[in-house]
């Protein structure tokens, strides 16, 4: 479907690139545009940013993990469910895991259940579903099983790789052992263009440069009716 359920009452306001705004409460596939994601996400830093030297983007991540999904003999299909599967923080922001976990652990001695861990993880889920819906691409709900075990195994194995690439031998040690991503290319942080550009190269290649730019049209002419 296109429209997903309101995710609150009130319109929760959000600037978009033209300077008009949407309601981020009411997640809408025509309102996902992957141009713009690319842009978005090619500055929001993994790891809250505090890796020596330059920021590694979310954009650069999920790229990453993309290709290294097909590097290993995965469908073009499967490399695009990765691509997208931090596409909703274009919309709502990142939250790192450790600054989730720390929100649940208050919100649980406070309230006695994970009240914010649950908003968050719905919030997400509702964008993703629209999301997937605009690439042509069944949301995480209706994965296989072998989908959803590979978006989050590469996940986590990119996650574990990035920290020993930006942070030293050390920070592996603090994370489950995994194998490394058949990655093209080392583990350096790119700059936000670069990313954005590769970003937006994949997309064209995993979703389809027409469905991507039809979207983009899409979105410019609801908002040039608002």
């Amino acid at each position: 479907m296109a429209v997903s359920t309101r995710l609150a009452p009130q319109p929760v306001w959000s600037f978009v690139p033209d300077g008009s705004v949407i309601d981020i409460a009411s997640p809408d596939a025509a309102e996902v545009c992957f141009l713009e994601m690319g842009n978005s996400l090619s500055k929001i830093a993994r790891f809250d940013g505090r890796n020596p030297g330059p920021a590694f983007s979310v954009a650069q991540h999920s790229t990453m993990g993309a290709q290294a999904i097909l590097n290993e003999g995965g469908t073009r299909w499967e490399a695009a469910l990765f691509l997208l599967h931090d596409g909703h923080e274009y919309i709502v922001g990142d939250q790192s895991k450790p600054s989730q976990e720390l929100y649940s652990s208050v919100a649980i001695d406070l309230y006695g259940e994970a009240r914010m861990r649950d908003a968050v993880a719905t919030c997400k889920a509702a964008w993703d579903e629209v999301i997937y819906f605009a690439a042509g691409l069944p949301g995480p709900e209706a994965w296989t099983r072998k989908q959803a075990k590979l978006v989050k195994d590469m996940d986590n194995r990119m996650c574990r790789a990035e920290a020993i690439a930006l942070f030293g031998s050390r920070a592996g040690r603090e994370m489950p052992p995994s194998t490394t991503p058949k990655l093209t290319g080392a583990i350096k942080s790119w700059a936000p263009m670069k990313a954005e550009e590769e970003f937006r190269k994949l997309a064209y290649r995993l979703i389809g440069e027409d469905r991507v730019l039809e979207r983009a049209s899409i979105v410019a002419a609801n908002r040039a009716l608002r």
